[in-house]
């Protein structure tokens, strides 16, 4: 019997945009005052502004070109002993977690998610987290709520 996995909201696209659109801002902000504030021949000042715009175009790419790869290959399914977790463009990722393992669930939403009426859901395990990003808000906050039933239907 296979398993029918579900796919996060198409929003995701533009929030992995938006998010790298901030990053390229920022890192664009940074090597702009570098180069303004160092000394004007300094060989190293090019080296490090050079590094630090290659960064900022890689993200920018990133930012532009891979949301719609993202969001192709994130999928997730839950059930009463697992949580299936499949991602990754370049490098696929498939990770099961056993409900047994998880010790708390909780949710993220910052003010663009918040617009976009999206979470984040984080589950923490013993062995560290994983998370399931940009769930439409109500759904996320009621997977949070079947998997903590399930947790505790499992404790007791």
């Amino acid at each position: 019997m296979g398993v029918i996995m579900r796919k996060i909201s198409q929003y995701s696209q533009k929030m992995w945009t938006i998010y790298g659109l901030i990053a390229t801002m920022i890192f664009l902000a940074i090597g702009v005052t570098l180069n303004v504030l160092l000394d004007f021949n300094a060989k190293w000042k090019y080296i490090l502004t050079c590094s630090i715009y290659g960064i900022t175009l890689i993200i920018l790419i990133d930012s532009l070109l891979m949301p719609k790869y993202k969001y192709k290959k994130f999928e997730y399914d839950i059930d009463e002993e697992k949580i299936i977790l499949n991602y990754g463009v370049f490098i696929e990722k498939k990770v099961i977690i056993p409900m047994r393992r998880v010790q708390y669930v909780d949710t993220e939403q910052g003010i663009i998610l918040r617009k976009y009426k999206l979470i984040n859901l984080t589950i923490h395990t013993a062995g560290g987290q994983h998370e399931i990003p940009y769930l439409e808000s109500e759904i996320g906050n009621e997977i949070q709520l079947r998997i903590a039933k399930i947790v505790q239907e499992k404790i007791i």
